[in-house]
């Protein structure tokens, strides 16, 4: 009777507590606990020299797979956290693109000790270390997985070609601006092959040395490399650099190359000046390398499908791409939209000026394509109205203006849409076009 009784008052005193503490707890609502505010460790980017050049060497000769081994050697002046980034707002893309999931095996050492490192975890692009007492250089180990299909992204190595964009395969300290950061790389490619980029190199047979240079024109200057190549010398200061997925691509007439060279003598002839020391187009040919279109102070990635040189009579097919991004050397790039330039790769863009970075250039991209000849003025005149009748009969800009679309690289990252007619995408390509179009008249006009 005794046990009975107590067992009774302790299981009403456990249903009287529970819902007083259920009365506590507003209907509905987990009332999670408060978090301790995030504190950022990861230092903002300084205008300083980083003391040391940093050592970068790539195995490119992977090609079944896709891999590239990277070997990274970076300096440190003193014990204590530090911060190692992946390039995430990359210039061109206009928006945080770097990819920063294909990155793998990443292993930090020290004093030949492997070194613990943590994710932020805020931003994931940043790997948090503490340098031990003594050590001079921080060395890496890591492998970039490129796309193996279509789907995972840009297939970037294919069993002929390879396009190797250094900020896929590089760590960089947090805290400098990136053109403070002295890096010197060097790269490995298949047997036999041979590569073009801007920054100078000495080929060691299929190795490549590349000349000392800072770390944002280190990523302003990607390397196409493959096993059929040609070089045709445009200017003195000019290349076009062609690789193909066989031989026969590689089979320019006199006449092609010669529209070329006048691509680069009608934009001196527009610019008044020529805003680099040199200049490489790198121009694949392929239906196996993923196409692309980005443009670099120096050189310029461009790739095209099959038929370039050996169907040219079959239309302009995509010939307005190499005036465009020849274009972007000095509309882009030797002078930016103030709000597009960062210090480094962390620090987010805003392109509200990409009516002016993209919509100038694809103006002038048609006005050079015509001159040069790369496009018959029939052929420019016809996109001219292709384009005019498109933005006359879009809905969409009844309710989203064009500025506005200049953030459709952060908003989509060029991900397919639905109802473009009603979405807009970015339209600040064309119908800057338009704005420049019409620019041009009334400077004509008044002039």
């Amino acid at each position: 009777m005794i046990r009975s009784a107590l067992r009774s008052v302790f299981v009403a005193s456990l249903l009287a507590s529970t819902a007083a503490a259920v009365a506590q707890v507003p209907p509905g609502n987990s009332a999670p606990a408060a978090q301790e505010p995030f504190v950022n460790t990861i230092p903002d980017a300084v205008d300083t020299p980083y003391p040391g050049t940093i050592k970068l060497m790539v195995d490119a000769t992977d090609t079944e797979r896709g891999i590239f081994r990277v070997k990274e050697t970076i300096p440190v002046a003193k014990a204590g956290p530090m911060a190692l980034l992946f390039p995430k707002w990359l210039p061109g893309a206009h928006s945080p693109r770097g990819e920063i999931e294909k990155l793998a095996g990443l292993v930090i050492k020290a004093n030949g000790r492997i070194l613990p490192w943590t994710r932020d975890p805020v931003d994931v692009f940043a790997f948090h270390i503490d340098v031990p007492a003594g050590a001079r250089q921080l060395d890496l180990e890591f492998q970039f997985l490129s796309a193996t299909k279509p789907d995972q992204g840009r297939i970037a190595v294919t069993p002929t070609m390879i396009s190797l964009q250094p900020n896929s395969v590089s760590l960089y300290p947090a805290g400098y601006y990136t053109r403070q950061i002295p890096i010197q790389m060097t790269a490995t490619f298949p047997a036999g092959w041979t590569a073009a980029g801007a920054v100078p190199a000495k080929a060691s047979g299929s190795t490549y040395t590349y000349d000392t240079t800072n770390y944002e024109i280190l990523v302003d200057s990607p390397i196409l490399a493959g096993k059929y190549g040609r070089v045709f010398p445009l200017t003195p200061r000019v290349n076009l650099n062609v690789f193909a997925d066989n031989a026969a691509e590689l089979n320019a007439k006199p006449e092609q190359i010669a529209a070329h060279q006048r691509l680069v003598d009608q934009a001196v002839k527009a610019f008044g000046a020529q805003h680099y020391d040199h200049y490489e187009f790198l121009l694949s040919i392929s239906d196996q390398l993923g196409g692309i279109g980005l443009e670099h102070h120096r050189s310029s990635e461009n790739g095209v499908t099959p038929g370039y040189f050996t169907e040219w009579d079959a239309g302009p097919g995509r010939r307005n791409l190499l005036p465009h991004e020849f274009t972007h050397s000095w509309d882009g790039k030797f002078r930016r939209g103030a709000d597009l330039w960062t210090p480094d790769y962390r620090t987010p863009m805003r392109d509200s000026l990409l009516w002016v970075y993209e919509g100038q250039t694809q103006f002038w991209g048609y006005v050079l394509q015509a001159r040069s000849g790369m496009v018959s003025k029939q052929d420019t005149l016809d996109q001219y109205a292709s384009i005019l009748a498109l933005y006359d009969t879009a809905p969409a800009r009844q309710w989203r203006n064009l500025v506005d679309t200049t953030n459709d690289p952060i908003i989509s990252s060029r991900k397919p849409k639905g109802w473009t007619s009603w979405q807009r995408s970015e339209d600040y390509y064309n119908e800057g076009l338009m704005v420049w179009m019409e620019v041009d008249a009334m400077l004509r006009q008044k002039s």
